[in-house]
């Protein structure tokens, strides 16, 4: 389960995305890194988003 708010990968990934919002199967998704080209929102299936664990001591 991820929240708005959460930084995420999507199914597959390496780039960290954040969840700008959440409507039912779907959120809105944005890359975290400010000067990635194309930067702009984009909408993910909820069920391909894997949470990023953000624990800098691993557990």
């Amino acid at each position: 389960m991820v929240d708005v708010g959460d930084r995420v990968l999507v199914a597959g990934g390496a780039s960290v995305f954040e969840v700008l919002e959440i409507d039912g199967e779907h959120a809105l998704v944005e890359s975290i890194q400010a000067d990635a080209p194309g930067r702009y929102p984009f909408p993910a299936r909820v069920s391909e988003l894997v949470p990023v664990d953000t624990d800098p001591g691993g557990s």
